[in-house]
């Protein structure tokens, strides 16, 4: 995967100390994390393991997670992420709420995506979203992903205090022909 991707308004780069804040102004936020899989960071600590994982997975050459920036006023508004397994190739991200709206996933998600679709051994890209959010499963229809499903009570959401035990997840997918 590319260390740099530019998109008309957007530059994912690798995250680093000095994003730092601005990652824990959303993940720390109950908002932005109520459907992620990982829990709501509540220490510095915590920003510190995301970190050091992140710089694990670039070193490893499977896992990468890019930080969102806004080209116009380099802000530092969320991830986007293609982490790569024996199956293929699974995409998520996250955006800061006060970006919600703007289409910064899609065209985050959508880039990283394409770089990942230039790996030609690689035949399946997919992602999974909390089937109570709307928003994301439109992110991945977006993407040209397909609707494969629902997989009942798999994964544990751990900032969803209105619910108890593994969650729906909703799946999506694009396959090579």
């Amino acid at each position: 995967m590319p260390g740099h991707i530019a998109t008309p308004r957007l530059d994912l780069r690798a995250p680093t100390p000095q994003d730092g804040p601005a990652i824990w102004a959303y993940a720390s936020d109950p908002v932005a994390t109520r459907y992620m899989v990982w829990p709501t960071h509540e220490t510095p600590d915590d920003l510190d393991d995301f970190l050091d994982d992140v710089a694990d997975g670039w070193a490893a050459g499977d896992d990468f997670t890019y930080g969102i920036v806004l080209r116009a006023s380099a802000t530092f508004v969320g991830m986007a992420s293609c982490q790569f397994s024996d199956e293929g190739a699974e995409i998520g991200f996250i955006v800061a709420p006060a970006y919600w709206g703007q289409g910064i996933a899609r065209e985050a998600a959508g880039h990283v995506l394409d770089a990942a679709r230039e790996i030609s051994s690689i035949y399946r890209f997919w992602a999974t979203c909390d089937a109570d959010n709307p928003a994301s499963a439109a992110v991945l229809k977006a993407l040209g992903m397909s609707f494969e499903g629902c997989l009942r009570r798999r994964s544990m959401r751990p900032n969803r205090a209105d619910v108890i035990g593994p969650q729906d997840d909703l799946i999506y997918a694009w396959v090579r022909p």
